[in-house]
């Protein structure tokens, strides 16, 4: 029992998870270790795809260098639509159909896409290269809009779940989820390419798959558990919501598919320095695609005029609401009032500051896809880094052979089952949380004893995918030393470091970490394949995670707190979109890798470099405001 201070109101507080968690959390864990577990051999998989499954060794160098730059481009467009489809699912599952049915359903298109690469595997084992293509292309739409579908569904529907009883557990919640996302991703990472090298694409994708299907069995199971709040408006209103917002996003997906199919001559125009050519080939992408031009604004068109029905109908106060209000009434604002007034005076203060706020966020943020841009090459050209150092391991032999191997899959099973007692609201008996971690510490000394007194090692061969596991395992060790080192004691010295400033630091950083990879890429090409030691990657991981934590983490909580009440869900699409725009401008320079990787790397950094002087000195200008949840 809690009383709030200074009343006799009484607060009754539940210490006990809501039903439905244990089957989010569920369906959540089994997901990523599907999306991270196909991810992670996708770019190994596709250049040899497009080489035809034959050895590098003996394929032609223009061919080899061409098959890996439409990896990287196949690659960083299927990243790009896993975060580009989470604005139609968003608006599909608010506005129409509802967070449940949203994440059930294309929980089962997600089934489908893995299927359709498992089938391509196959395909793949049968010699049937077109077969195979066929199914990569229709495998990888199908899981982005499978994900895309529950992306943004996920957090809000775990946020439904709770009532004022238990809010306070909310927080714990989504530590929960961070440390699943991590978890499975650190697994999915270190298996899946094994799977892969042992039993073919066919087995590899198919593993995720099952994993996919688990979770939506899990999912489903949990229906009657769920608290299932309706969609708003619904009905009539919820499909001219959805059309109209399906309609604005097609001159963005037409204006991609243009540059991506010019990309090349328009990026060795520019390299080249030929301005001539440059100017050639912008006059021929105008005069071969202007229906792609006109089809993208017929669609606009179309889509602000279901936006303009729909508020004929029924008013809300959504971005576009505002926007369209302002700007009829523009000749009609009162003395002092700016471009909003009209809108301020029509929905309130809080409701017209929504458009403002966002605009601004946009401004300062426009940057951001550059990091995205770099971070996401580590399941790209980070691995094709990789493929060329020398991937042996030493290790203990003993400690390996007699305790890694064993411990750390009972460790993560032992960790799961603590877990998932603990969101079921079921305690598991003191003796057993205390007996299985000793068990396992006794094993390791037991087996360090033994590795003391033998002193023998072995070689493990590691594989090129299976080195971005660090990313995640680097994740859950730096946000806690971040906290320790960093954050709280300069909060004790009373200088907090600012989400802006954090955010400027981290793109400095990711900056940096282009560097090292570009000097690594130089090292290997002055002493030949196999010869530089791939633990040097470490370096470059461990800086762009501290990146990662630093904007990617920030970032989200800053636009969160920085958008009104009513603009929370469209800036979290915005930050969404700065995902998608970073892994379209790495398919769009993918050609600059067939003059050499180390420039494709320094590139990236001097790109890096630029971005993170403007976004800090667009944050210095930045004057907001917090908006937190009442």
């Amino acid at each position: 029992m809690e009383k709030s201070a200074g009343d006799s109101t009484t607060t009754v507080r539940d210490n006990k998870f809501p039903a439905g968690i244990p089957f989010i959390v569920g369906n959540e864990g089994a997901e990523r270790f599907s999306y991270y577990g196909m991810r992670q051999i996708l770019y190994i998989y596709l250049t040899a795809l497009f080489i035809g499954f034959v050895a590098e060794s003996t394929v032609d160098p223009d061919l080899l260098s061409q098959a890996k730059i439409q990896a990287t481009q196949w690659t960083h467009l299927f990243m790009a639509g896993v975060y580009f489809f989470p604005l139609v699912g968003a608006v599909l599952a608010d506005r129409l159909l509802g967070k449940y049915r949203v994440i059930f359903w294309v929980s089962l298109i997600y089934v489908a896409g893995h299927a359709a690469l498992a089938i391509g595997g196959r395909f793949a084992s049968l010699e049937n290269l077109a077969g195979a293509e066929y199914a990569i292309i229709a495998g990888l739409v199908l899981i982005a809009i499978g994900s895309g579908g529950i992306k943004p569904c996920v957090s809000a529907n775990v946020g439904d779940q709770f009532t004022a009883k238990n809010s306070h557990l909310v927080g714990k919640v989504f530590q929960i989820f961070y440390f699943i996302i991590n978890f499975g991703s650190f697994f999915a990472s270190i298996l899946t390419p094994w799977f892969y090298k042992r039993f073919g694409p066919e087995v590899a994708f198919g593993i995720p798959g099952i994993l996919m299907a688990i979770a939506a069995f899990v999912f489903w199971l949990g229906r009657k558990k769920f608290v299932k709040v309706p969609p708003s408006p619904g009905g009539k209103l919820g499909r001219i919501d959805f059309f109209a917002s399906t309609f604005l996003i097609v001159p963005l997906l037409l204006g991609v598919f243009v540059l991506l199919e010019e990309s090349e001559k328009v990026v060795h125009a520019v390299t080249d320095g030929e301005s001539d050519a440059l100017l050639a080939e912008l006059g021929n992408i105008a005069s071969h695609w202007w229906w792609a031009a006109l089809v993208g604004i017929v669609a606009l068109i179309v889509g602000f005029g279901l936006a303009h029905r729909r508020q004929q109908i029924k008013e809300d106060s959504g971005f576009l609401a505002v926007l369209f209000l302002s700007w009829r009434n523009r000749k009609n604002r009162q003395e002092g009032e700016n471009f909003w007034g009209p809108a301020i005076r029509h929905y309130g203060e809080e409701a017209a500051a929504g458009p403002p706020a966002v605009l601004r966020i946009m401004v300062v943020f426009s940057m951001i896809s550059v990091f995205w841009a770099l971070f996401d090459q580590h399941s790209s050209t980070w691995v094709e880094q990789a493929k060329s150092m020398n991937l042996q391991l030493t290790v203990p032999a003993a400690i390996w052979s007699n305790w890694v191997i064993y411990a750390v899959p009972a460790a993560a099973l032992f960790g799961a089952i603590v877990l998932f007692s603990w969101v079921a609201n079921y305690t598991l008996p003191k003796i057993l949380k205390i007996a299985v971690p000793g068990i396992i510490l006794a094993w390791g000394l037991v087996v360090g004893v033994q590795q003391f007194n033998s002193g023998e090692s072995m070689t493990l061969d590691l594989l090129p995918a299976q080195i971005a596991a660090l990313n995640p395992l680097l994740v859950m060790i730096i946000i806690p030393l971040l906290n320790v080192l960093v954050y709280n004691p300069l909060e004790k010295a009373g200088r907090p470091l600012k989400p802006l400033h954090r955010m400027s630091i981290g793109m400095f950083m990711a900056g940096f970490a282009f560097v090292t990879v570009a000097l690594i890429q130089t090292r290997i090409e002055a002493m030949g394949q196999g010869t530089v030691p791939v633990l040097w990657q470490l370096i470059p991981y461990t800086i762009i995670t501290c990146a990662e934590v630093l904007v990617s983490i920030t970032g989200l909580e800053f636009a969160y707190t920085q958008a009104p009440r009513a603009m929370k869900s469209t800036i979290m699409g915005f930050w969404l979109l700065c995902v998608t725009f970073g892994n379209v401008l790495v398919a769009f320079l993918a050609p600059l890798q067939s003059l050499s990787l180390t420039t494709f790397f320094w590139v990236f950094a001097g790109l890096m470099a630029v971005a993170a002087v403007v976004f800090t000195i667009l944050a210095s200008f930045y004057k907001g405001k917090s908006y937190l949840q009442s």
